[in-house]
């Protein structure tokens, strides 16, 4: 009896333990996936710094920490810094029969030819079906999931671009999830822009506002970027050649191990990459610094290649970033 008692007693302790190593790995996972994501807040609570409001009657305004679009049928709302993969996260909060939305990878100039509406309306008009509700890709692609669009209270939509796939979510819900590659529509669309938000196209007297608006951009991340040297869709890979070389030296290593590749499209695309890097970081404008960190890392490696084709390539570029 007493040995029984003793054995439950060190299984009930057993399993205490057990569940806490997992509680603590949970919270371990949960806290660096959080810090590996990087948010960075495009809205400092004050006004609208890296916004561009083109036209000539105002759409938005700034009142205690919101983003605030009252007037009708004002001027929209563009980030300055352009996008092409990310993950775009903010609150928003509708009125009765708000209507508004978010546009993605668009000119400003001409947003709706050249990106996509996130569409963000109040359920209130017959025609919102699943195709034009909250969370559509508007009059692109319908809804998975509908999501909750009850109005007059603050909801979360997260809206994520990994080149060809873009996923919706409202409020910690999958709503649209699409391949783009699938839809004909969007064939012309641009893959990198600005991002957007639809002035108040209610009439007066309705709103919408936005808060905590932040984005983690993918194109920031060499390794990312790499992977799309790959893709089988010509437009993503020019996609990564562009943001290549918006990165510079940064991507040069993963650039020189692309190099590496048993894949004559990957090699020439790195190729390409480089030498639009060497040529943009060599301009009469770059400071010698720059250069000269340039042809250093060109020279570092050198030695990680195995193709003396390869090998020599970087030489070359190294020798052309030293004459300019």
């Amino acid at each position: 009896m007493e040995t029984s008692c003793i054995l439950t007693k060190k299984q009930t302790a057993m399993r205490k333990l057990v569940f806490l190593l997992i509680w603590l790995t949970i919270i371990f996972n949960d806290v660096s996936g959080q810090e590996s994501e990087q948010y960075k807040s495009l809205f400092n609570g004050k006004d609208l710094t890296g916004w561009l409001m083109p036209g000539e009657v105002p759409g938005f305004e700034v009142q205690e920490g919101i983003i605030k679009a009252v007037p009708p049928n004002g001027s929209d709302l563009f980030t300055e810094d352009l996008y092409g993969n990310y993950k775009f996260k903010f609150d928003y909060y509708l009125s009765e029969v708000g209507n508004s939305g978010v546009l993605i990878r668009c000119d400003p100039t001409n947003p709706w030819e050249t990106g996509v509406e996130i569409q963000l309306l109040a359920p209130w008009t017959p025609y919102r079906d699943d195709l034009h509700c909250t969370a559509s890709l508007y009059g692109h692609v319908a809804v998975t999931n509908r999501p909750d669009e009850t109005t007059n209270k603050w909801h979360t939509m997260e809206i994520i671009c990994d080149r060809n796939l873009i996923t919706v979510s409202v409020d910690g819900k999958m709503a649209t999830h699409v391949d783009i590659d699938t839809v004909s529509s969007m064939d012309d669309k641009l893959l990198a822009g600005a991002v957007g938000f639809q002035s108040n196209h209610s009439k007066a007297g309705e709103f919408a506002y936005f808060r905590n608006i932040q984005i983690v951009d993918f194109d920031s991340d060499p390794e990312y970027v790499a992977e799309g040297f790959a893709n089988e869709n010509e437009r993503f890979r020019k996609q990564a050649l562009e943001a290549s070389v918006n990165l510079g030296i940064s991507m040069i290593d993963e650039l020189t191990a692309l190099l590496e590749r048993k894949n004559t499209m990957v090699q020439a695309g790195a190729r390409q990459a480089l030498f639009d890097i060497v040529a943009q970081q060599t301009n009469p404008d770059s400071n010698m610094a720059d250069k000269q960190l340039l042809i250093t890392h060109l020279k570092n490696n050198m030695s990680k290649i195995s193709s003396k084709a390869s090998e020599d390539y970087l030489l070359w570029l190294a020798e052309l970033a030293q004459v300019n």
